[in-house]
């Protein structure tokens, strides 16, 4: 029986948007400190404390894209911030959730309420002209984001719905359609978080509140559930050996759960032996 394993004993309240950089290492954070680790294989490195929320960071051509509660922000390789992207006002109780580089540089993320009031998110894209693309308004949480093998479709979630759907991408052009249905996961088995997908043409999908990572094939249809100790699984990645990173969080859970699973908050591996897929490409921002 498959299983993850537990590599960093860690209690973050809510790890997220872990992800391979261009260096090779992993970079992942705990969301509510805004604080942003490197994860090289043995060691947990804190790379910054920002000190308020910080849902990713992605690969930017001079240091990196950081999604913060309000903006994002271009920060280059010695720590200056170069340029704000404001998104939303701070009074308005949004903050940033999952985004990826696409491959001509510009950005998907998700913005989602605190509260996770039902229809105040949205997903959007950013250009690189720094125009604001509005792909689908009024969601609830919205999730994970992937672009699938081919480079020519990407996945998208809004986690109440238990469905992942999929927009049509037109490499040369940009020009996103969609979305359309591809995959269902039942809400009361856990929520679908973070997702990434591989070369064989997967996805991986983290279950909040569901203890495992789905894995759903190429045609969208579940192939596995691997589950392990830890019920609130956040975000996925392979990393530069193929390994599936996973992030998980101690939010929501009592003493009582926390002493039961005394992995939550911690970083998870599937070894690549263990699973058999192999990772996509980086993209990196030039924005």
């Amino acid at each position: 029986m498959k299983t993850a394993e537990l590599v960093l004993p860690f209690r973050a309240e809510l790890g997220e948007g872990i992800n391979l950089f261009p260096d090779g290492y992993m970079r992942w954070v705990d969301l509510p400190h805004g604080r942003v680790y490197l994860w090289d294989g043995k060691v947990n490195h804190l790379v910054r404390d920002f000190g308020f929320e910080i849902s990713k960071v992605l690969p930017w051509k001079n240091g990196m894209v950081v999604l913060d509660h309000t903006a994002v922000l271009l920060i280059d390789n010695m720590g200056n911030e170069v340029e704000r992207i404001n998104l939303h006002d701070a009074t308005s109780h949004l903050r940033c959730s999952d985004g990826i580089v696409l491959p001509n540089g510009e950005l998907l993320l998700g913005i989602l309420d605190r509260d996770l009031s039902p229809g105040r998110g949205r997903f959007i894209r950013i250009h690189r002209d720094r125009s604001i693309e509005t792909l689908v308004d009024k969601t609830t949480i919205s999730n994970g984001v992937a672009l699938l093998a081919g480079a020519d479709r990407i996945a998208w979630v809004d986690s109440p719905t238990g469905e992942i759907q999929v927009f049509n991408y037109e490499t040369q052009s940009g020009v996103l359609s969609g979305p359309n249905p591809y995959a269902y996961f039942p809400t009361d088995q856990g929520l679908i978080d973070g997702i990434c997908a591989d070369a064989e043409g997967g996805i991986w999908a983290a279950l909040w509140r569901g203890s495992g990572v789905a894995h759903f094939g190429p045609n969208g249809k579940l192939h596995e559930v691997i589950k392990f100790s830890s019920p609130n699984v956040t975000s996925c990645s392979f990393d530069s050996n193929n390994d599936l990173l996973i992030t998980t969080g101690t939010a929501t859970l009592s003493p009582e759960q926390l002493e039961v699973h005394p992995g939550a908050g911690g970083l998870w591996r599937i070894p690549s032996k263990d699973h058999g897929a192999t990772r996509l490409p980086i993209f990196i921002s030039d924005l």
